[in-house]
């Protein structure tokens, strides 16, 4: 029987990724441009979406899905116990479907061995302990340390949820095309 473990979710929008990460709370999301240009409102929309069948997902495993323009992972740590978060590692983009959960329940980027809990996202141990020397001297002082973002997960029949904002890409898109707009209009002259 696998256990469920529901996360709080976190903040991390990876600009130029093809991931999209978002809290979850019934907020609206405006956006504001530098020129105070208003761009239309959008309504958080939270649902459980269907990702993975509970028998697609052994204690250990890691399973990349994506939803809605998420890049999500599947997480069972080696109780069972069922996790889901962002597919991306915070410091530099890395895939984490790549990586293992070590002994403590703790997922491990494959790339600098950074650890984040499942449970909470929170750093665990050192930022970017690897490579020895360069990773923490060099490497690790690229990106500040961060949070992995996690979402809230449940099982629901023979399907494993996961809490997300239906309308996170929409909110994106809004704020990709406010800058556009707002750099056109002050290139031509055509909104002052």
């Amino acid at each position: 029987m696998v256990r469920l473990t529901a996360a709080v979710a976190a903040v991390a929008l990876c600009a130029g990724a093809d991931a999209f990460v978002a809290p979850v709370g019934g907020r609206l999301a405006g956006v504001r441009s530098s020129s105070g240009m208003r761009m239309a409102a959008v309504p958080v929309k939270e649902e459980w979406v269907s990702v993975l069948k509970t028998s697609e997902i052994a204690p250990g495993e890691l399973v990349p899905v994506e939803t809605d323009g998420l890049q999500l992972l599947i997480a069972a740590d080696l109780d069972g116990s069922i996790y889901a978060t962002a597919n991306i590692c915070p410091h530099l983009g890395t895939p984490l479907d790549q990586g293992s959960i070590n002994a403590q329940g703790a997922l491990v980027c494959p790339l600098h061995k950074s650890a984040f809990s499942l449970e909470t996202g929170e750093l665990v141990g050192d930022w970017c302990p690897f490579p020895p020397v360069l990773g923490p001297l060099v490497l690790g002082k690229l990106e500040p340390p961060k949070n992995l973002a996690v979402f809230p997960v449940r099982a629901k029949g023979a399907s494993i949820e996961v809490l997300v904002n239906r309308n996170l890409k929409a909110e994106f898109e809004t704020k990709y095309w406010s800058g556009i707009l707002d750099a056109q209009g002050k290139a031509t002259g055509d909104y002052y």
